[in-house]
């Protein structure tokens, strides 16, 4: 064993406690609950000791998971995950957010799937730009120095004496950014705990220096070198199944990124290499060598004792009194709530004795009490069976407008408890006196929530600013406390169980619930939802993005959708701003009657003569008879998996116009992939696309298309594209023209291309060929074909501005009866000429690209619209194969 597992509270885990366990799988906002025997046991486990691990990695889905839910849930370790980014660079295959929407979406994933392993999470200020393939690429992205710095304010504030580096940071990590994690793992190991790097982290963040005492590498796929082996295949008695069933139900959170997996019950462990030991005990084992006990916490660098008894004393006896909870019975009766209790109050007179202790207050203690605190009151509250819910009348409110909240607490146990509230902030209980509240009994609290006139929109405190390249810029305000947290803390209440013999409501065992708002939907039953903090009007302006060609000079339609977030009539002016020298529309009147009404309006404007090609802004906004003025939206990214969230984004639209010549086909049937937008692109450059459904794809008449487009990883999210693949292909041999965007290794190896055709392979072997440069040279390997020479002539300038990268997932070895027509590379890397293939089949013609178009075009990227209008028009052309 590489530690000792921690003794089991006796707690009676029934078939009911195991039927509870799904409920804590839900990631939204939820009905009242203790969580029962599960959550009591894990708190119960967590208590009297200071075991401490933090695991860094560089994504949403490079966390051993297992490692996390054995330690946590298996020997009472407080563990946290620290992600240099939140995955926004990499694909969606459940929904349409890429960029910083899909950040919100995979921190989501992350808290949902920390919900089963018992671990927290952190990130640092890193932007996933996308896949890098060198560590130099890595740093020309993120400032290392700043990568570094949020690495060792992480170490600072959780305070772990072992850490543990998924990546090694040489290049056998493969993606650059995980070798910056595995190099700033060590580098954040090595420096942590000098005073002199990062000072300005206790001056204005009040985080000393703080030295770990074991780094670990994980050897999970690289099992070199593995020193120790800890047991993942062990029975979480409480839940019913092996650490790493509950880890593979975590790992299958990860949605977005198609990670699900099996839940087997066959034996499994976790491999790590010990890399650095500061410890002098020389044994095997994660802690050994480490004293983890609370008393050995108390002591001061230096082997001081903070001075006095008045730390030692409250300390020794909370360790004794938790030791005493094996013997409690069975957890929700008899002697575990008085000992609880009892417990919270030593443990309260040691956290007071830390505070005025200055060692102490900047010492490991203090966390370690925090946490220590926070595992006793979910054991008390889930062993006294108190059942908390604060509710709103409604789900959102505006700055300034006010929102009711009703907070209940009932009391299922067997004792009478003496209660107080708080509505908000960290302050005093609002009562006088504590509340009597008999067992079976409930009481009510009104009151209301009112963000004042200048109050913050509901949006990620790091996304209140613009980003700085690829780096977040992290307001001064909230406090430090929040910075490398998912999310700040939502709006809530506070239950108090009060104390001393007269019960004191200025202190005790407190317990947040947020505030939420429930309807019933008569298909699932209760359904709960965060409360918003929504503007007065929200503004969204579409498109957003848009390539506008340049001839022939037509008129586009733009169209702002209001919202009211006020309860009260609005009335103004709705108007959108274009560039000077361009006609102005001229504004209209709007009148929102009351809250959630809304209404669209449409512009539509026309290029001045004369126009040139560039990049222009179009803004719009709304303007209230009050004279307030009106120019953001929210955009809510909210899936059954995760809790949802909101982030404001301003009513602009990107417009480039250039010289895009359209291809001259009636319609365009297209199969939609993953997070792909690019039929909404098409459609508002100017070209007539519909969308096929299952019935169309099993027996409608495809004939009346001329072309047929596949969005990227549509083999993966469209069942009926599967079953009915021999139909696309007897419809390109008849004479169509299929245009496949990339796939994975499904279309490759599951028989679904016309010709064979292989991803990935080389020496070493790779997933999978691709150019994450944007700004990599091409070479057209046959310039006079048709496709680069009509309807637009695509030339060297087709190739600027392109976004995040030029593709993934190119073929690596195909038939000859494919042609590749391009040939590019990253620099240092062989040409690479599978990113645009061409076949002929039958009558017809077949086009696979790992070009990233699903990318470019939502962004209005001219040249690429311009290489795929040339693709389009192919369908004019017949099989297009041949120099025109």
């Amino acid at each position: 064993m590489p530690f000792n597992r921690l003794p089991r509270p006796a707690v009676v885990v029934t078939l009911f406690a195991l039927l509870l366990l799904p409920h804590t799988l839900v990631a939204q906002v939820e009905p009242p609950s203790t969580g029962g025997a599960v959550v009591l046991s894990q708190e119960l486990r967590m208590l009297g000791h200071n075991r401490r691990v933090l695991m860094i990695g560089a994504h949403p889905d490079d966390e051993d998971t297992e490692l996390l839910a054995t330690l946590v849930r298996g020997y009472g370790v407080e563990a946290a995950y620290l992600s240099l980014n939140r995955g926004e660079g990499g694909q969606n295959l459940i929904g349409p957010e890429l960029g910083e929407g899909l950040g919100i979406l995979r921190s989501g994933e992350l808290l949902a799937a920390r919900r089963l392993d018992g671990a927290r999470q952190f990130f640092t200020r890193s932007y996933d730009f996308g896949f890098s393939k060198t560590l130099a690429d890595t740093w020309a992205h993120w400032p290392q120095d700043s990568v570094l710095k949020d690495v060792v304010r992480i170490i600072r504030r959780f305070r772990p004496q072992v850490v543990v580096s998924i990546f090694s940071g040489t290049p056998r990590d493969g993606h650059g950014q995980h070798q910056a994690a595995g190099w700033a793992a060590q580098e954040g190991f090595r420096i942590a705990g000098d005073s002199t790097r990062f000072p300005e982290l206790l001056s204005e963040e009040q985080l000393p220096a703080w030295t770990p005492l074991k780094l670990y590498r994980n050897t999970r796929y690289d099992t070199a070198g593995t020193t120790i082996r800890i047991d993942g295949g062990s029975l979480d008695e409480a839940v019913g199944q092996t650490y790493h069933q509950i880890a593979m139900r975590g790992r299958s959170l990860h949605r977005s990124q198609d990670m699900g997996r099996l839940q087997e019950m066959s034996a499994s462990e976790n491999r790590l290499m010990l890399w650095v030991d500061r410890t002098t005990d020389g044994r095997a084992g994660m802690f050994a060598g480490i004293d983890t006990s609370l008393g050995r916490a108390a002591a001061a660098p230096g082997g001081s004792t903070m001075g006095t008894d008045r730390l030692r004393a409250p300390i020794d006896r909370y360790v004794e009194l938790v030791s005493q909870l094996e013997s409690s019975g069975s957890g929700f009766r008899g002697t575990l709530v008085s000992r609880l209790a009892a417990a919270e109050v030593e443990l309260r007179r040691a956290e007071q004795a830390c505070a005025a202790a200055t060692e102490c207050s900047r010492g490991a203690l203090a966390a370690t009490l925090t946490d220590q605190e926070s595992h006793v009151t979910r054991a008390l509250f889930t062993a006294a069976g108190l059942l908390i819910d604060a509710r709103v009348d409604e789900d959102r409110v505006a700055p300034g407008q006010s929102v009711a909240v009703t907070l209940t607490a009932r009391n299922t146990g067997t004792d009478t408890l003496a209660v107080c509230h708080r509505f908000g902030g960290s302050g005093e209980a609002e009562d006088p006196t504590p509340l009597a509240l008999l067992p079976g009994q409930s009481t009510e609290w009104r009151g209301a929530f009112k963000p004042g006139s200048a109050a913050l929109l509901s949006q990620p405190y790091f996304l209140r600013q613009p980003r700085q390249g690829d780096q977040y810029v992290w307001p001064r305000s909230p406090a430090g406390a929040t910075l490398g947290t998912p999310f700040e803390q939502p709006e809530g209440a506070w239950i108090i169980l009060a104390r001393g013999p007269a019960g004191e409501c200025s202190s005790g065992a407190a317990l947040f619930r947020e505030l939420s708002w429930r309807t019933n939907d008569q298909a699932r039953g209760e359904v709960r939802r965060p409360l918003w903090v929504v503007p007065r009007i929200d503004v969204r302006l579409d498109p957003a993005d848009l390539a506008w060609p340049l001839t022939p000079r037509t008129s586009r339609r733009f169209t702002v959708t209001l919202t009211s977030g006020v309860a009260d009539s609005t009335s103004g002016t709705v108007t959108v701003e274009v560039p000077a020298g361009w006609p102005k529309p001229p504004p209209q009147a709007f009148h929102l009657a009351g809250e959630s009404a809304h209404a669209e309006f449409h512009f539509d404007i026309t290029p001045p003569a004369g126009a040139t090609a560039g990049r222009l802004e179009f803004r719009a906004s709304a303007t209230e008879s009050t004279g307030a003025r009106d120019e953001v939206g929210q955009v809510f990214v909210d899936y059954p998996h995760i809790r949802p969230r909101a982030y404001v984004r301003r009513a602009v639209a990107q417009v480039t116009l250039a010289p895009i010549v359209l291809p001259k086909v009636a319609r365009i049937g297209y199969v939609r992939g993953a997070a792909d937008q690019v039929p909404e692109a098409l459609t508002e450059a100017g070209m007539t696309v519909e969308l096929l459904d299952r019935a169309t794809l099993e027996r409608g008449d495809l004939s009346r298309f001329p072309v047929i487009v596949i969005g990227p990883r549509a083999y993966e999210t469209d069942t009926a594209l599967v079953r009915n693949n021999a139909r696309l292909l007897e419809y390109a041999r008849t004479g169509g023209l299929v245009v496949v965007q990339y796939q994975q290794q499904i279309w490759f190896n599951g028989g679904f291309a016309p010709f064979p055709a292989t991803v990935g392979g080389g020496s070493p072997p790779v997933v999978h060929d691709r150019v994450t440069d944007e700004n990599a040279a091409v070479k057209l390997l046959d310039p006079q074909s048709g496709l680069f020479t009509g309807p637009n002539q695509i030339g060297a300038s087709d190739w600027e501005g392109w976004v995040q990268e030029r593709g993934l997932y190119f073929a690596h070895s195909w038939d000859p009866a494919w042609r590749p027509l391009l040939e590019l590379h990253d620099p240092g890397d062989p040409p690479l000429q599978g990113g645009l293939l061409i076949a002929k089949l039958g009558k017809g013609t077949f086009v696979y690209t790992g070009l990233s178009f699903f990318r470019q075009l939502p962004a209005g990227v001219p040249g690429a619209f311009r290489l795929f209008a040339n693709l389009l028009a192919l369908a004019e052309r017949g099989s297009g194969m041949g120099t025109q």
